[in-house]
């Protein structure tokens, strides 16, 4: 039980125990298949409301990226609220405990093993020392506080679900079991991913020594006011079509409200007030986007700042995708360009591991 909560879960099986990933193992390595994978998509028999099947199929993707699976899935399963809650780690193999913890958090409709073979932060992890915990949202969703998440009857269960707690649980199993440092607790996650990791820091600074968000801007009718300021790295395409750069409406189909974001500038620029960043922005050009296939790429930090830093990057003319992240021609077209010239990974880690404990 989580002191001072009230909230009780039950680990099925030690985190090594079968059916979960033991120290030091990892996908196997390998070229992607290029094929988009249509048989786990769970597609609904609604039309697209514009016509359009680039928008349908980008709406049902959204961030399976098309990637096969390597082999067979392998879970731990954690009962939290009645449900059985699943995430997927990789634990280094000798590096000494309590390790540093990194949550990993997919997409809508997305699936831990996707967000796992997606991003590759295991082969990060295994260098430099990382806890990598990829948690499951329920029915592929995270409830990251925006009420339209319950005019989607996919996503219904989600947006009741108590995500933030049963996270917060999450971590101190891995605490308990002698893994994780509570002192060093950091979230990251693309799309409704990043909107949760933003929630979670919101609603508890405390416990959270980071965030690093992709692809994802704050919600309109988000009630953020943590008190205690919280180190942020924002990774936002220019050309993001899912979550759009410029704010408003997150992209919607057979007439869904998915409801309304800030704008990547003001989403920054509340993180900043939070932190007290009052310095003039500083840009740094990391890739200048001249080789064929490369796009601009643009790091922007505020300093000073009283509380904890706030840094952007800005892939100029990229899209809905984790930097640095292998992907299929065809998903391109879907998701946009991800920026293979700069590895979202190390930029996030780099961030994390410059910051204060808690």
């Amino acid at each position: 039980m989580r002191p001072g909560t009230g909230i009780s879960s039950t680990w099925h099986g030690s985190p090594f125990s079968s059916g979960s990933i033991r120290p030091g193992s990892r996908w196997p390595q390998g070229p992607f298949d290029r094929t988009l994978p249509y048989g786990e998509l769970d597609l609904l028999a609604a039309s697209p409301s514009n016509g359009s099947m680039i928008r349908f199929f980008a709406s049902a993707l959204c961030l399976t990226l098309g990637l096969a699976a390597f082999g067979e899935a392998k879970a731990s399963t954690m009962e939290f609220e009645g449900y059985d809650r699943t995430f997927e780690m990789y634990v280094p193999a000798t590096t000494p405990r309590p390790l540093p913890v990194v949550l990993i958090l997919h997409g809508g409709r997305g699936t831990a093993a996707q967000m796992r073979r997606y991003t590759d932060f295991d082969s990060l992890a295994a260098k430099e020392g990382i806890l990598a915990v990829y948690p499951q949202g329920l029915n592929g969703h995270w409830n990251d506080g925006r009420p339209e998440l319950g005019n989607n009857n996919l996503s219904h269960q989600a947006s009741e679900a108590n995500d933030v707690d049963f996270l917060l649980a999450l971590v101190d199993n891995l605490v308990s079991h002698g893994l994780a440092d509570p002192k060093r607790v950091y979230v990251t996650g693309i799309s409704n991913g990043g909107m949760m990791a933003i929630r979670l820091a919101c609603e508890h600074p405390g416990r959270i020594a980071g965030i690093a968000v992709v692809a994802a801007n704050q919600p309109v009718e988000a009630d953020c006011e943590p008190q205690t300021p919280v180190p942020a790295l924002f990774f936002h395409g220019t050309n993001d079509r899912f979550v759009p750069y410029a704010g408003g409406d997150i992209l919607q189909w057979a007439n869904v409200d998915r409801g309304k974001v800030l704008s990547a500038a003001e989403t920054v620029a509340t993180w900043r007030k939070i932190n007290g960043c009052t310095g003039e922005a500083r840009k740094q050009r990391l890739v200048d986007g001249s080789r064929k296939g490369s796009l601009p790429i643009d790091k922007v930090t505020f300093e000073p700042c009283d509380g904890a830093p706030v840094e952007r990057v800005i892939i100029r003319g990229g899209g809905h995708a984790w930097p640095g992240a292998r992907q299929a021609p065809a998903v391109d077209e879907i998701l946009g360009p991800a920026g293979t010239d700069l590895i979202a990974n190390t930029e996030i880690w780099d961030f994390f591991k410059a910051q204060p404990t808690r």
